[in-house]
């Protein structure tokens, strides 16, 4: 065998070699500045298709380098010298890893738009493994052992950090210190800006009552529901660790800055249209642009908080009440707080009417005051609100004698007491998917009446916050298999009409089984075939016994064919009592 392996020392043309590649490696990432040093990130194209194999190829140096290392440890001792031999070999392939993980990494960086500490010192310790690791090569070539051990050292040092660094980009700062010994964690944040352990505070916010307990109205938009808001979908992008295309918005006066030589700002005070934020929020989730590109996108109760702000001018220290005095902003503000308060507690849903009445914060006189300005519009529009019964002050709405007129504009007028509606009869109505915003805001509403409208699936979506329906009529409107969707957000729903919509019964059914839900969609489907009559099983024969008399017994009737489905020819919806 040792007549085909031939054994020499290393030679100065390996020495040579490490060095020509280090040069190319410095030329290559050089190209790259130039190329893309104006790009805006999201470039696409072959070359972003290979820059996201970083995330395989950096694995590869990582581990050759600790093998090099303990190879090298091991060969100063006498039962482990024959490694020795192999250690170049080993750091060659760190040297060659790291330079194909750098270019890929700083590719990256440029096509996507990334910046950020963290990623700058993932970065600048990513640039001194190949530094480290060609000098380890070069000396061991050169049979400088002492110089190339600490080399490798370094190699191990600067990898260990560069990895640090990228973990911190891509997770938390607080990432690697969370569960690590008091006395560790200031060394490994060396470098990183860790999230404050508390919000920043404004004079409206001093010590006093909890968050919880400040009346809605009191609540400060910014600290209270923004930031919640950016920290949940984009401030993973957008931070003093990570920056993507040149954007940070973790504190307020950078996301009024917006992103850095950009025409389009993040946020334009007093102009919701022209604020890019609410833009991509807003675009369909399969465009290019949209916002955020990963996770739960935001809720509609989000967007139209932040509109609002953004339409009151966006200022750090504006409340609630300041948004404006329509009833509606109250409402939206708690919902938001609902969805926030879900997240923060790991539940999918908790529908806003388990919190706070707007209507109990209420004076008795602004209370009244809402009241006969509500009488006076149902007076003036000919429909009719009243109480549930003497003993129940709520209120039941009905459009029957107003239906032609009723539509979108006229419901926004029971907002002021939306939260006192419990039953509501639009049918015939001309309601649409808009005016279905309004409902949303009804926290306590049981019973709904939407036949013969022109609701939607879309509409319909804005009922998932109540959390107290239970009686939904559907009759003859544009609904289809997508609201099943809504419904399985709404544990309180217990029956529900459907005929003549666009809902296939065989769909209805099915989700009708899996929850306690009793859906009518006035058709019946088919019965399933009735088994086969049993055979008769005759006994063995037996010894000839004395005829007796035949008696003819009719043939029983075969059953007739089960029916196909069809559609039943449905009465009118039964007539929901009325009070007198």
């Amino acid at each position: 065998m040792s007549s085909f392996v031939k054994h020499r020392s290393p030679t100065h043309g390996g020495v040579r070699l490490a060095l020509g590649l280090g040069i190319v490696w410095v030329v290559i990432l050089g190209v790259i500045w130039f190329a893309y040093r104006n790009a805006e990130g999201n470039v696409g194209g072959f070359f972003h298709f290979l820059a996201r194999f970083h995330i395989l190829i950096v694995h590869f140096p990582i581990g050759v380098i600790f093998l090099a290392a303990l190879m090298e440890f091991l060969s100063h001792f006498t039962a482990f010298s024959y490694l020795r031999a192999t250690v170049p070999f080993t750091l060659w392939l760190s040297f060659l890893g790291a330079i194909m993980a750098t270019v890929a990494g700083y590719l990256l960086m440029n096509v996507e738009g990334f910046a950020g500490r963290a990623l700058d010192l993932h970065l600048y310790f990513g640039l001194g493994v190949v530094v480290c690791t060609l000098l380890s090569l070069v000396f061991y070539l050169r049979e400088k052992r002492f110089i190339a051990d600490i080399a490798i050292a370094a190699s191990v040092f600067t990898t260990m950090a560069s990895g640090h660094f990228g973990g911190a980009m891509v997770h938390e700062p607080t990432y690697l210190t969370e569960y690590a010994p008091a006395a560790l964690k200031p060394a490994l944040l060396v470098g990183l800006s860790a999230p404050a352990s508390e919000p920043p505070s404004f004079p409206a916010e001093a010590e006093g009552p909890s968050a919880a307990e400040v009346p809605i109205g009191e609540r400060v938009v910014y600290t209270d529901f923004i930031v919640p808001i950016l920290d949940k979908t984009c401030n993973e992008c957008h931070n003093e660790n990570k920056i993507k295309g040149k954007l940070r918005m973790d504190t307020h006066d950078l996301l009024l800055a917006g992103a850095e030589g950009s025409d389009t700002p993040t946020v334009v005070p007093g102009n919701v249209d022209e604020s890019e934020l609410i833009v991509r929020v807003s675009l369909p989730e399969d465009d290019d642009e949209f916002m955020p590109p990963k996770g739960d996108p935001l809720k509609p109760a989000e967007v139209q908080l932040l509109s609002l702000w953004i339409k009151a001018g966006a200022a750090a220290d504006m409340t609630i009440a300041q948004l404006g005095d329509d009833p509606m902003i109250a409402a939206t503000a708690l919902e938001v707080a609902a969805i926030h308060a879900s997240s923060e507690e790991g539940v999918a849903e908790i529908a806003p009417a388990s919190y706070a009445s707007i209507w109990n914060t209420l004076s008795p006189e602004e209370q009244i005051a809402r009241l006969t300005e509500v009488n006076e519009a149902a007076e003036r529009y000919h429909f009719s609100v009243m109480p549930v019964s003497a003993e129940d002050e709520r209120l039941r709405v009905n459009v029957i004698n107003a239906a032609k007129e009723f539509g979108d504009e006229q419901i926004k007028l029971l907002e002021p007491v939306a939260e006192r509606i419990v039953w509501l009869d639009l049918a015939r109505s001309q309601i649409t998917d808009e005016g279905m915003k309004s409902i949303r805001l009804m926290r306590e509403l049981e019973r709904l009446h939407l036949e013969n409208t022109a609701v939607t699936d879309a509409g319909i979506a804005n009922l998932a916050s109540l959390g107290k329906l239970e009686y939904l009529n559907l009759y003859g409107t544009k609904v289809g298999n997508g609201i099943f969707e809504t419904f399985a957000k709404i544990p309180s729903l217990k029956k529900v009409y459907l005929w003549q919509t666009g809902v296939d019964p065989a769909e209805a059914k099915a989700f009708e089984r899996r929850v306690n839900l009793e859906i009518n969609t006035g058709v019946e489907l088919a019965a399933p075939p009735a088994p086969p009559a049993p055979q008769e099983i005759k006994a063995p024969a037996e010894a000839p016994k004395p005829a007796e008399p035949k008696t003819d017994v009719p043939k029983p009737a075969e059953a007739p064919p089960a029916p196909a489905a069809t559609p039943a020819t449905p009465p009118a919806p039964p007539a929901e009592k009325k009070a007198p």
